[in-house]
């Protein structure tokens, strides 16, 4: 045997060894991946999706929360569309989210908040980008553009019974404000809404105004 081949052959022994230490970690850590990604991790709903399954990804900390804006703004507009066309879904979705556990239906709340924070945000932001001389004509087009979707839903209504508890009473949704906003965007946010409502009540007082806003909205939602 040759010098060092001694050294040489417990080097490779450990070597060895280690290996058959690390191995089943790594293949521990694949299997688990393997489970979080398949199993753990919801698929994202389509449309045939049943609005169970639709719940509980909203709820889901790897559901809702992992999508980017672009998707998780799409999501909401089917879902939106699936809640106002079909009564059946709209019935089965209720009452999914009515039975499920306290747990899941405080997750499904602040998911949404999330979701629909940087949509009210995105239209703060261009409020307060605009000079003042042109932050009335945007308001009026978002109040066009909210009248429009307020049309779109119709005579759907739903009862706050049929939520149960589910729903969110005002101490939580102001602690979901204080908790997931900044100073700075909840003063920037009463800015903008206290321009809003300003803006409606002119509206509603002015019959000639409010005419030419109904033709407006009118025309926003015509096919």
């Amino acid at each position: 045997m040759q010098p060092g081949s001694i050294q040489t052959f417990y080097h490779s022994r450990r070597v060895i060894v280690l290996l058959a230490c690390v191995a089943p970690l790594v293949l521990l850590g694949s299997i688990w991946w393997l489970v979080d990604v398949l199993v753990l991790t919801p698929s994202i709903p389509d449309a045939t999706t049943a609005p169970e399954k639709c719940v509980s990804f909203v709820a889901h900390q790897k559901g809702l929360p992992r999508l980017g804006d672009e998707r998780r703004e799409a999501f909401l507009e089917d879902q939106i569309r699936r809640l106002v066309e079909d009564a059946g879904y709209r019935d089965r979705f209720v009452a999914a989210l009515r039975h499920s556990d306290l747990e899941e239906q405080a997750a499904f709340r602040a998911h949404l908040f999330d979701a629909f924070k940087p949509l009210v945000m995105r239209d703060v932001r261009r409020f307060h980008e605009l000079p003042d001389t042109a932050r009335r004509g945007f308001v009026d087009g978002r109040i066009v553009e909210y009248n429009r979707l307020s049309a779109f839903f119709g005579d759907v209504q739903i009862s706050k019974e049929a939520f149960g508890g589910a729903l969110p009473d005002p101490l939580e949704l102001q602690r979901l404000l204080l908790r997931k906003t900044t100073a700075a965007e909840r003063a920037a946010a009463t800015e903008y809404l206290t321009a809003y409502a300003e803006r409606v009540q002119t509206i509603l007082a002015d019959p000639a105004l409010k005419a030419e806003f109904d033709a407006r909205v009118a025309a926003a939602t015509a096919p």
